[in-house]
């Protein structure tokens, strides 16, 4: 696994990472999940960057059994694997862009970072009826859009992210709608 750069209480930008990264937005991930052994899941982890950051400054996270996975597309056998700093036990593949894994059936917190469609976020809460906060992370501009799924099954909850990402990045936080739909 390679090595994790060192983070500061500034959003920094990491080339392995489309999100910037910063001590108070791992410190959000970890208040804003439930705690293990729940389960909680990041949908579309790329090379685990922000995922390994997170394990690393929140141990309890990466408890046995696994409580965190990272979740990927499975590439070319031949290819260079795209996960390069998620350990191996808390990472999974799926077969496609648009497959569910199968653990979010158990999951109860759900994390999108930069995700490219709006239904794959459907699908996993249709899948995940036990799903209790899911985490929205990616450009301001596609909050609209990508959202749309979560603001029909919860709320949203005010945060502050100032000194949690970079200008033109966004937060979102979605807690299920007591009484609304699984």
């Amino acid at each position: 696994m390679a090595n994790i750069p060192e983070l500061t209480p500034l959003p920094t930008r990491h080339p392995q990472s489309c999100v910037s990264l910063s001590l108070p937005l791992l410190s959000l991930l970890d208040r804003t999940f439930p705690p293990p052994p729940a389960l909680t899941l990041s949908v579309g982890s790329g090379p685990g960057l922000l995922e390994a950051a997170l394990l690393h400054h929140y141990p309890h996270r990466a408890t046995t059994p696994t409580s965190f996975y990272g979740i990927e597309v499975a590439t070319d056998p031949n290819s260079v694997p795209v996960n390069r700093f998620l350990p191996e036990p808390n990472s999974l593949v799926v077969s496609g862009t648009w497959a569910v894994a199968t653990e979010a059936k158990e999951a109860e917190g759900l994390l999108f970072v930069f995700p490219r469609q709006p239904g794959l976020i459907q699908r996993y809460l249709e899948v995940g009826k036990g799903v209790q906060v899911v985490v929205w992370i990616g450009p301001w501009c596609d909050e609209e859009e990508m959202c749309r799924p979560l603001k029909e099954w919860g709320m949203r909850e005010e945060i502050n992210l100032e000194g949690v990402v970079e200008e033109g990045e966004m937060v979102a936080v979605y807690r299920r709608r007591e009484g609304g739909a699984p």
